[in-house]
């Protein structure tokens, strides 16, 4: 009894342990913000928001210097800030919340903002009752990621930096993504996370892969588990399972054919209620 109980708390922590080095090995690092000075319409934004203004400089579009048009765009965002400072304020706490700070390369909501002010469209942005999903709707989603003029979604690498959280992931999964049964050359072929970003479709396998990859570049425990789903009763179903922020454990699934969910994100105990837990990793095909 003793000895089946220390091998299965041997075997709980090289899972663990497995899940925890191939999430350091996939990590980003934050980018280091510019040096150059923010254009004279920032002043108030710098001295009231010092941390809003070193999430600005982080952004991509600016590590390698501060254009007319970054600059043009940094000026309609503080100006912007000047007229609404306390609710600006409170916004910018939700965004900066999302995802890991310590990880992310850059504050994802920022830069969609910074888009938005590219386009002179701040003004859509209801910043008094902050919605991600609301300003993701203005600055992101056309008719589809990739067909937006500017190759914003084009880069595997800039992509997939870009959706640092798992709300960033379900979103743009969730508008991006179809399920389809591909055929690949092998197994290993399914556990690629660029097949579904070149392709946009894909089944449970290549959701998952491109999920986990996503989300342990981000800095989230995160991994693959194979569930029973349907009437079959054999386990025929991978999704990914991962732990967020507020240390609980949930499953970010947008591969379920029939999709009715307002969200690809589950509670763990309450997904296994429906697609009963078979075991970890890509178990089936």
């Amino acid at each position: 009894m003793i000895k089946k109980l220390l091998l299965k708390v041997g075997l709980f922590w090289v899972i663990a342990l497995s899940i925890m080095s191939c999430t350091e090995l996939y990590q980003t690092k934050p980018n280091t913000p510019h040096s150059e000075p923010f254009p004279i319409e920032c002043n108030d934004l710098v001295n009231s928001n010092l941390l809003l203004a070193k999430e600005l400089a982080k952004l991509p579009e600016v590590q390698d210097g501060i254009s007319d048009t970054d600059a043009m765009a940094f000026s309609r965002i503080c100006r912007f800030y000047n007229h609404n400072q306390n609710a600006f304020n409170a916004a910018f706490e939700k965004m900066y919340d999302e995802g890991h700070p310590d990880v992310r390369k850059f504050c994802t909501p920022l830069q969609a903002l910074y888009w938005l002010a590219l386009e002179d469209k701040l003004e859509q942005i209801d910043i008094s009752n902050y919605s991600l999903i609301a300003q993701l709707n203005e600055a992101w989603y056309k008719s589809g990621f990739e067909y937006d003029g500017r190759g914003r979604w084009d880069n595997f690498g800039d992509v997939t930096e870009r959706l640092s959280s798992p709300k960033l992931l379900d979103y743009y999964e969730s508008r991006n993504f179809s399920y389809k049964k591909i055929r690949l050359r092998s197994l290993e072929e399914y556990k690629n996370p660029y097949h579904i970003f070149r392709m946009k479709q894909g089944e449970c396998w290549l959701y998952t892969a491109f999920t986990v990859h996503c989300l342990r570049k981000a800095g989230y425990q995160a991994h693959a588990i194979t569930v029973y789903h349907g009437k079959s009763g054999y386990p025929n179903h991978v999704t990914c399972a991962f732990i967020d922020q507020d240390g609980k454990e949930y499953i970010l699934d947008n591969s379920l054919p029939a999709y009715i969910h307002p969200t690809g994100i589950y509670d763990k105990k309450v997904y296994l209620e429906t697609y009963p837990y078979y075991g970890e990793g890509y178990l089936t095909h």
